[in-house]
């Protein structure tokens, strides 16, 4: 347990390092860090903007005295402290596109009172920067743990994960334990898994000369459209005129049909409004299909009108992390085969592997395969861990919000890649934007954070360093 002296050292030096911390994280999110999706060949596997950041991440680094090594341009690890055992620290330093709605110049830190305004200064430059501070503060007090510190900084958290991949391959002992600080407070203790492939279904009619929707997988499709031939437009459109989400308009010989929905992320499709499922609605309500067309409009409508795996035959749910959630996010049709995207963020109790053969059996009958899987295990930690719970507790003492609980999430961080990891912090669920509603948070222009929740980060991360030389981590 932390003494209250020391603790009240811990503050003094934040207090003490403020305005530095304040100028080097804006020498960060001066870098346009957007990286590339895959990777790339050369020296630069996620575009020069990547590397860039990863550069002055490690000057910076290196000043306070931190040993720093570049791995490739995918990630750079810095190694504190000794001990047989080892804590990871996961952070990232890429940033997602600033589109062109900023009231604030994005690349430049704006301080207005204790409001700090920038790409990146709460996903996750920010954050990260203040858990990197706090194992500064502990070496300068020599109140390191007893065991040692692995601080991670990627470069493609935002569209792929490969830097984490690629430290996990090469990496001979990965932390015992490890926090990422790119999640909401209190804690997440649990991630479901995800469980990704594509349904081929068969469609071949001369009437269907194209069929598309959504622009990613992990994304409720808002737009689909199916572009006919050998159909009158007119008759289409009266008949379809009460359905306000579909539109008909006659090219030449060709009728293109769009249905608009509701876009949300994958893990929250109960909030959206999928523009497939409304397509194939419109186009069995329109009666313009026979054969196999009529039966891939009745599966897409039938995989579509749930969003919990019943239709796919796996309708899972646990206490810990809830339902079983799937998404049709990207349609497009190739030579007779519709290729539908899902999406399936399963509770973190169950087996991919499992409800993978579950969903083969349901499609079959269908004459649907199943191809392109990719299954990424859950991250879970029982929200009575010893570890979980000096964690509320620690947190707790900085915030003092009772009501603040574990909690499990449908979307995904560092943490799922990792062994016996969670998501630590940095956003405050209370908190309200002072911009609105969609201005001012992650991935949203002006994204923004008080300075206050930032240095209260590094005191969370600071005294949870210490306080978890109490317990075994591995329990």
């Amino acid at each position: 347990m932390l003494s209250i002296e020391n603790e009240n050292r811990i503050k003094q030096w934040i207090e003490d390092h403020k305005e530095e911390f304040i100028a080097d994280l804006s020498k960060i999110i001066a870098v346009p860090s957007v990286a590339t999706f895959g990777v790339s060949e050369g020296e630069y596997p996620f575009g020069v903007e990547s590397a860039n950041v990863l550069a002055a991440a490690k000057e910076l680094v290196e000043s306070y005295g931190f040993p720093v090594k570049n791995l490739d341009n995918y990630c750079l690890v810095a190694n504190v402290g000794e001990g047989e055992e080892k804590i990871g620290l996961f952070g990232h330093l890429d940033v997602v596109p600033c589109g062109n709605d900023w009231n604030y110049p994005p690349y430049q830190l704006t301080v207005d009172g204790d409001l700090l305004i920038g790409r990146g200064v709460l996903d996750d430059k920010g954050p990260l920067w203040a858990s990197i501070f706090a194992v500064r503060c502990l070496k300068d007090l020599d109140l390191m743990p007893k065991r040692e510190i692995e601080i991670f900084m990627g470069g493609q958290e935002e569209c792929g994960m490969n830097d984490l991949l690629h430290y996990v391959e090469v990496t001979e002992k990965l932390p015992d334990v490890s926090f990422t600080p790119d999640g909401n407070y209190p804690i997440c203790h649990g991630e479901k898994g995800g469980l990704r492939f594509y349904l081929a279904v068969p469609c071949k009619d001369e009437k269907v000369v194209d069929f598309s929707g959504g622009t990613v997988r992990n994304v409720v499709a808002d737009k689909a459209v199916a572009t006919l031939k050998g159909v009158c437009g007119k008759a289409l459109s009266e008949k379809l005129a009460s359905n306000k989400r579909i539109s008909v308009e006659s090219e030449g010989e060709f009728v293109k049909v769009t249905a608009t929905g509701a876009s949300v992320h994958a893990s929250i499709p109960e909030n959206g409004i999928n523009a497939i499922g409304v397509l194939a609605n419109a186009l069995l309500d329109a009666e313009i299909f026979e054969g196999e067309a009529k039966a891939a409009m009745e599966f897409l409508s039938l995989v579509n009108s749930d969003y919990n795996g019943a239709a796919l035959g796996v309708p899972a749910e646990d206490e810990p992390s809830g339902k079983l959630t799937h998404v049709g996010g990207v349609i497009s049709l190739d030579r007779g085969i519709l290729n539908l995207s899902i999406d399936i963020r399963y509770p973190v109790t169950e087996n991919g592997d499992e409800l993978l053969k579950k969903i083969i059996k349901t499609v079959e009958p269908y004459k649907v395969t199943v191809h392109d899987i990719a299954d990424t295990k859950p991250a879970y930690s029982p929200a009575d861990s010893d570890k979980v719970r000096t964690c509320m507790r620690v947190i707790n003492s900085v915030f003092h919000k009772d009501h603040w609980k574990p909690y499990t999430m449908g979307g995904g961080t560092y943490a799922k890649h990792l062994p016996n990891a969670c998501a630590l912090g940095p956003e405050d669920p209370d908190y309200e934007s002072p911009f609105g509603l969609f201005r001012g948070s992650i991935h949203q222009a002006d994204e923004s954070t008080p300075a206050k929740l930032l240095f209260d980060t590094m005191l969370v991360y600071a005294k949870l360093l210490v306080e978890l030389d109490d317990i075994d981590i591995n329990k």
